[in-house]
């Protein structure tokens, strides 16, 4: 596949206010092509006009469930289509005040084991992922994915989408990894609210449950080792992606 000509490992991440915009593969906002953020819950005119007007974004790829969806519904942006691509799975997102509070969050197991777990099954429950990357290539403009937070679902995403494109593996644990920079201030406040009560070990549970780490997205791509044998084949196989539509995708990871 043809390596894609991403931004290195080395390079800043710009954000783009509350909703946490940024390019996929780091960098600035400027000249990208492909963003990624959390949920456009409650986005106003100006914030919609700086998407579609200012960075050019032609399309947003929601990948929330259902009842995410309808929970906190978010309007169409006027210049760009919304595509909602819902997860063959019918797991239902449970409430994190119910499930993420001490004497509860214990039962979860230790720090990284319950959500190593998530990433894994990803692999096999989100044959969205390979649904958006070919609607993306096909499209060839410029587009937005978003789930929840922008961690998880969205991370696994764009790393399968720049591993697709040819991107080096450091770079792509980079601009996951970014997640925790972009959400800070959304992590600690979570923290603050969920944690006052909770033991060390049940708080080490909780940061496990908001942060981006590399213990998880190693998950997903060994998942996929052991189901397909090599990335390659879960590009072909799993993904579906034909040649032709990792170069689109590695051309729209370089910089207009």
């Amino acid at each position: 596949m043809t390596a894609a000509p991403v931004v290195s490992a080395a390079s800043s991440v710009e954000v783009f206010g509350r909703f946490r915009v940024r390019a996929v593969g780091g960098g600035p906002l400027k000249g990208a092509r492909l963003f990624r953020s959390c949920e456009l819950v409650g986005i106003d005119a100006r914030e919609a006009s700086v998407l579609v007007d200012v960075l050019g974004i032609r399309a947003v790829y929601d990948i929330r469930n259902q009842w995410e969806v309808a929970a906190h519904a978010e309007p169409c942006l006027v210049g760009a289509k919304t595509v909602s691509l819902e997860p063959s799975t019918q797991r239902r997102r449970k409430d994190a005040s119910k499930r993420l509070v001490a004497g509860v969050i214990g039962a979860y197991g230790a720090p990284e084991e319950r959500m190593c777990a998530n990433y894994r099954r990803y692999v096999r429950e989100y044959p969205l992922i390979g649904t958006a990357l070919r609607a993306i290539a096909a499209e060839g403009a410029s587009a937005l994915v978003h789930c929840v937070n922008g961690k998880d679902r969205t991370g696994v995403l764009c790393a399968a989408l720049m591993r697709a494109a040819g991107a080096h593996p450091d770079d792509v644990m980079v601009d996951y990894l970014a997640t925790n920079a972009a959400n800070a201030d959304r992590i600690e406040s979570e923290v603050a609210e969920l944690g006052a009560s909770m033991t060390d070990t049940e708080l080490a549970i909780l940061r496990s449950f908001l942060e981006a780490r590399p213990a998880y997205l190693r998950a997903f791509f060994a998942e996929v080792d052991a189901v397909f044998g090599s990335f390659e084949r879960y590009v072909a196989e799993g993904l579906r992606l034909t040649s032709a539509q990792c170069e689109r995708l590695a051309s729209m990871l370089a910089r207009a």
